[in-house]
């Protein structure tokens, strides 16, 4: 049996930046199953193991604006010291991720120090560069009518 819509897949994948970084894989957590087409895995990681069969693999490129987008410099921003919690200990280069007033998440890299300023950059540490996956079918099998109604597994 080929992946399809509609088909429970099991796959083993590993996702990698352009510079080799590992961002996602099932190395650790062993093959991940589900009901391929349902919009319940990455859509390019779909796309590429679509008509598979058990046993089989590809590898895809994908450029930055299909990956993580394009790095924008907009997204570099400088503001007061003071707008941080004044026990956070900061280092140029340093990843932070700081819970804003109105409760939303802020994840940024510390660019410089200014005085009184920070300049952050709230860019994903992923964005502008490409990404490879490399995916293999451990197992396909079809949908039982309880997931295809459900449209998941669970």
């Amino acid at each position: 049996m080929r992946v399809s819509k509609d088909t429970v897949v099991t796959i083993e994948y590993t996702a990698r930046l352009e510079n080799g970084d590992v961002i996602d894989s099932t190395a650790e957590c062993g093959p991940v199953t589900y009901l391929h087409g349902n919009e319940q895995m990455f859509p390019q990681l779909e796309e590429a193991v679509d008509g598979l069969e058990p046993g089989a693999e590809r590898a895809i490129r994908l450029p930055p604006e299909k990956a993580y987008g394009r790095r924008r410099e907009e997204l570099v921003r400088r503001f007061p010291r003071a707008h941080l919690p004044p026990d956070l200990v900061l280092e140029v280069g340093g990843r932070y991720r700081l819970r804003a007033p109105e409760g939303k998440t802020l994840d940024f890299k510390l660019v410089g120090l200014d005085g009184d300023d920070v300049v952050a950059d709230f860019n994903n540490r992923a964005a502008g560069q490409g990404l490879r996956i490399e995916a293999r079918v451990v197992a396909v099998r079809s949908a039982t009518p309880a997931e295809l109604r459900r449209g998941t597994l669970r």
